[in-house]
């Protein structure tokens, strides 16, 4: 089995992978778009948020409160625009925590020459405004997001097809997250994974999804650099 740095492409989640947000202003900007398509106040009570996508929990909580897709889904454009607009209104407010020595193995594998991507839930604007809020947005050339892409599965597929335009059709990519919804995109698409338990996801928990390599935290893949049974 190769080596956890020896693939061709990588693809990192964002939230719980690479940081945490201390911060409300992704939930109100959830709360803020969800008020002005429905008319009504609406939460993110009882939604999933975690490995799930931006579109994928307005969905839901449109669903959970009786809203019909009739309603919303017309409105995407509208959605992502509003969404995104709220966050960059209150962007000097993220407060974006980089998890332990995510540098040093962006560096590493930067080092190897490997394009590094973003695979994430996040629209587009919102992903990034994190990423550069952290520091880290040089890091990466590219990314799947989740304007056009209602689930994971989707976000990591298109992806890895922008990876492969980079390193060619019969490229090696692996992905890197935090969450079973993680694991179970990157199996549906025929791609490595390493899960990293820095997120809400227990290591046991992320282990039962039988990862390539499962560790507590990224530094762990520096300190141990070969493969790591899951």
């Amino acid at each position: 089995m190769r080596s956890w740095d020896e693939f061709d492409a990588y693809l990192f989640d964002i939230d719980g992978t690479l940081l945490v947000c201390n911060d409300a202003v992704h939930y109100h900007a959830f709360c803020h778009t969800l008020k002005m398509v429905a008319g009504i106040p609406i939460t993110l009570e009882g939604v999933v948020a975690h490995g799930n996508t931006d579109i994928g929990i307005l969905r839901d909580a449109f669903t959970l409160a009786g809203i019909s897709e009739e309603v919303w889904r017309p409105r995407l454009a509208f959605i992502r625009q509003t969404m995104c607009s709220f966050v960059r209104s209150q962007q000097t407010e993220l407060c974006t925590v980089v998890l332990p020595q995510v540098c040093e193995v962006l560096d590493h594998l930067r080092n190897q020459n490997a394009p590094i991507g973003i695979a994430t839930g996040n629209l587009h604007d919102i992903g990034r405004m994190k990423l550069a809020r952290a520091g880290l947005l040089e890091y990466f050339s590219f990314g799947g997001w989740s304007d056009a892409c209602e689930y994971r599965s989707d976000v990591f597929r298109h992806a890895a097809k922008l990876a492969k335009t980079m390193t060619g059709e019969d490229a090696s990519i692996c992905v890197v997250g935090d969450t079973p919804a993680d694991i179970r995109a990157a199996r549906q698409n025929g791609l490595a994974v390493i899960a990293v338990a820095t997120g809400v996801n227990s290591f046991a928990e992320l282990c039962d999804e039988q990862p390539d390599w499962c560790v507590p935290s990224l530094g762990e893949l520096l300190i141990l650099n070969h493969a790591l049974p899951a």
